[in-house]
């Protein structure tokens, strides 16, 4: 089973945002969405959770129209985490969460369906906030809530636009370490749209790179992060280091002169290219 988008359009008024974007992510895969702002990344996201209309294309997963599917039926397959939303109206982390089961509850929320929503709220570290308004939370915190509430869902495909943008250091890991480990546990397919290629390489088996709404680099990190094609989409000089512990992208600004203390004691020793 698949995610399979083919030929997907999409344009607000006169300004296209995707043009016929084709894209196939495996089941159990995580893949980074990448690119410079308005290169289209949350649109085709929203496009998937069905936020959005495309002009043209189609979405399938496991052979199923994602876009033609009933809305229940789409949501027992695809959950989405948007960068930031409010509650409709004063809730608790716990309620809140429990609103991810919703496509699975019949009359009332069953035993069952409390496990799935405290398991989540666990994951994500907010057990002792899961009696608090979300009125009260900070924006990380509440970021952490959309989270939960998508693990709570139990999809088979997982959307997230930017999840990690208003969390500190430590819970930016530990959410990409919960999505990478749902991802390969339980065989969720996850996209995430997402600024830090440096994360998007360590977490990710997939990154596919944006750039003016089409797909310009596509396949693992050492694959996809070409310093070439990066220096072109972001503007400035890049560079690409390949080491033990993965792939490391940085600012080949940030590079030390040579003879400068911190530089590379041989040109050989880099396996960094820069583009010029």
């Amino acid at each position: 089973m698949s995610l399979d988008i083919a030929s997907v359009r999409f344009a607000y008024r006169r300004n296209t945002v995707l043009q016929g974007v084709d894209l196939s992510v495996a089941e159990g895969g995580f893949c980074a969405l990448l690119g410079p702002n308005g290169s289209g990344k949350s649109t085709l996201t929203k496009i998937i959770a069905r936020v959005l209309k495309p002009a043209d294309g189609t979405v399938a997963f496991a052979g199923q129209d994602l876009l033609a599917a009933p809305r229940r039926d789409h949501a027992r397959v695809v959950a989405y985490v948007p960068q930031s939303g409010a509650a409709p109206f004063e809730q608790t982390v716990r309620e809140a969460v429990l609103l991810g089961r919703t496509p699975h509850i019949g009359l009332r929320p069953t035993r069952h369906d409390r496990e799935v929503v405290d398991d989540a709220v666990d994951r994500l570290g907010l057990t002792d906030l899961r009696d608090r308004p979300l009125s009260q939370l900070s924006g990380g915190q509440a970021q952490r809530v959309l989270i939960a509430r998508a693990l709570a869902q139990q999809p088979r495909v997982l959307l997230l636009d930017e999840p990690t943008s208003a969390l500190d250091l430590r819970y930016q890991i530990e959410t990409l370490q919960i999505v990478r480990s749902v991802t390969r546990e339980e065989g969720v397919t996850a996209l995430i749209a997402i600024h830090d290629l440096n994360h998007a390489a360590h977490f990710c088996d997939q990154i596919v790179l944006l750039d003016g709404g089409r797909i310009v680099a596509d396949g693992p990190p050492a694959e996809a992060y070409d310093p070439a094609v990066l220096s072109r989409v972001y503007g400035l000089d890049v560079l690409v280091n390949h080491g033990e512990n993965g792939v490391e992208v940085r600012p080949s600004a940030l590079e030390p002169a040579p003879g400068v203390i911190g530089a590379p004691a041989a040109a050989g020793a880099r396996t960094a290219v820069a583009a010029r």
